[in-house]
């Protein structure tokens, strides 16, 4: 589609097309913050539970659009999903154990890749996602939003500032129930 700005000029309409591996409950959430935006489309759906495909699917009729192409019914039918052309992102939503490889192969597809915490199990896993970032040029995005609540950064910034004065010891966690 295009638009007509104020001005006259005629631009293109961009539209960001999407998937979206591991529709859990937290691939639900990008699901639904992705539905929200007029410039997404998500245009696949990859999980090896059908419920929650079921319930990604009452989210997609809530927001009054058609179920994407789905993958299923194998634990690597995500790599089917990578041979898509008309695909923009890929948005990682798994369990961690899967986080590094379908990063790398994501990025070796020349994918944009946004991929919830961690992007791997060992040090090593992270390294490759690293090296597979720069061999391909790649594009890759914690999906860490802790990092950046107004208290946390709140403290990173009174830390650089010295208020506490020389820190010689730290100790913090991330606490919730998983």
């Amino acid at each position: 589609g295009f638009a007509i700005l104020p001005t006259g000029s005629l631009v293109a309409e961009t539209r960001v097309k999407i998937r979206i591996i591991g529709v859990g409950l937290r691939g639900q959430n990008h699901l639904e913050l992705a539905l929200r935006r007029k410039d997404v489309e998500v245009v696949a759906l990859c999980d090896i539970d059908e419920q929650m495909l079921q319930m990604s699917n009452d989210i997609l009729k809530r927001f009054n659009k058609p179920m994407p192409k789905i993958f299923k019914g194998d634990p690597y039918a995500w790599r089917k999903l990578l041979e898509m052309k008309e695909i923009d992102g890929v948005i990682i939503a798994t369990p961690w154990e899967w986080h590094a490889p379908m990063c790398i192969e994501s990025l070796e597809a020349g994918k944009y890749v946004g991929t919830e915490v961690c992007l791997g199990i060992t040090l090593e896993d992270h390294w490759n996602v690293v090296k597979a970032c720069e061999r391909n040029k790649g594009n890759l995005m914690m999906l860490e939003n802790v990092c950046y609540r107004r208290d946390v950064m709140a403290i990173l910034n009174m830390v650089r500032q010295g208020i506490f004065g020389e820190l010689v010891h730290m100790q913090a966690g991330y606490q919730h129930d998983l």
